[in-house]
């Protein structure tokens, strides 16, 4: 109790030291400029650099500003942070827009001018499992405490989600009203349907892996979740259990892929098994003709490609009691959902799907675009509040 006093005594007087700070930026000018940020990595992120792309055709006037920088392990990296934040604030305080897909401490924790524009685009497309106020005070969440002295996910004006349907998980999320949400899936959607970008991407696999573009075979793609070991989960029960799916394919009929969360250490003994980094769980999903997933976002997007898919659910109850998930699981997702690895299996060989059912979820959790693409309607939005800003 004493050491979370603390803490929350030492974030509010951090806080104060960067609002008096924050009061010389805002002195500055508001300029035409449009800046985002993100520490989901150190590259920008297609839905940035699509966005950007957009907006560069549209508004000839305004900067595009970008501050992608992940925090980091160890005081070194911190303290760099804390720099990184100071350019943060200055661009915040200078802009008419700002654009996030993660959380950022010197949006929320600031007092920001009124005029000031906030879009959260959140990097997972749609809702599936709990995350942000949903899971205050759970084995996986933040506490509330620290949640409300680090005024965690506040000052959005707008929130963005994949369907009418997520709207309401995302506004629980976010801890906003339902007024500042706005259907509106991520661009990167429009690669999925790009069958130019799509047969670059497979070239660029089989060129790797020619092993896999063999007709003899199937493409099995398991990609599990990424699980906390802070959270209640252990990383090496994910790998058991990984190592079971691995061995119960039969390596005559296909080849296994698979794609653990870049924070993840794991790697799998079975040397029959593709384990690669150069290329994303999306990517590879292209050549799948089965996809094996748990409680992942990256269904939202398999079902946009329209891939048969399993849900390998080895941990569903201890699952449930440290994360859970927005949606009744069993009743709609896609797809098998058994813990047993052998009827995983056995599925993918009688080739079980249920189309309709994959159907329902697609149009259930993702809208399809207004205009000819997702990355047209964001810039169609972005660029009407723009202007209604300057009337």
């Amino acid at each position: 109790m004493v050491v979370k006093i603390m803490k929350e005594k030492l974030i509010g007087a951090a806080a104060a030291v960067l609002n008096v700070i924050y009061c010389v930026f805002k002195l500055l000018p508001v300029k035409k400029k449009i800046t985002y940020i993100s520490r989901q990595s150190n590259t920008l992120s297609v839905d940035y650099r699509l966005v950007i792309g957009e907006m560069k055709k549209r508004c000839l006037e305004y900067r595009n500003i970008t501050l992608i920088k992940m925090i980091g392990d160890g005081i070194p990296a911190k303290i760099g942070y804390c720099f990184h934040m100071l350019r943060q604030m200055y661009h915040i305080a200078t802009s008419e827009m700002v654009v996030l897909d993660t959380y950022c401490i010197a949006v929320s924790l600031l007092k920001q001018r009124d005029s000031l524009i906030v879009i959260q685009m959140w990097h997972a497309l749609g809702a599936l499992k709990k995350f942000g106020y949903s899971i205050l005070d759970k084995e996986e969440g933040t506490e509330r405490s620290l949640a409300e002295a680090m005024k965690m996910h506040r000052n959005y004006s707008y929130v963005f989600s994949s369907s009418e349907y997520c709207s309401r998980f995302f506004a629980e999320a976010f801890h906003v009203s339902m007024d500042k949400m706005i259907v509106m899936p991520l661009p990167r959607l429009d690669l999925l349907s790009n069958r130019k970008y799509g047969d670059e991407i497979k070239e660029k696999i089989f060129r790797k892996y020619p092993m896999l573009s063999d007709p003899g075979k199937k493409i099995i793609v398991y990609a599990p979740t990424f699980r906390k070991e802070d959270g209640g989960f252990e990383e090496e029960e994910l790998r058991r259990a990984a190592e079971k799916l691995a061995d119960a394919v039969d390596y005559n009929r296909y080849h296994f892929i698979a794609k653990f969360h870049p924070l993840s250490n794991i790697t799998l003994e079975n040397p029959k098994v593709i384990q690669d980094s150069a290329f994303s769980t999306i990517d590879f999903c292209r050549v799948a003709d089965a996809v094996v997933l748990d409680y992942s976002a990256v269904v939202f997007e398999v079902a946009v490609l329209e891939k048969t898919m399993y849900f390998y659910t080895f941990d569903y109850d201890s699952y449930m009691k440290n994360r859970d998930v927005y949606i009744d699981f069993k009743e709609i997702v896609p797809g098998m959902i058994t813990g047993d690895a052998e009827e995983i299996t056995a599925a993918i060989d009688r080739n079980e799907t249920d189309t309709d059912r994959l159907e329902r979820f697609r149009e259930r959790m993702v809208r399809r675009p207004e205009g000819k693409t997702y990355t047209e309607d964001i810039g169609n939005f972005f660029e009407r509040i723009l202007n209604e800003k300057d009337h």
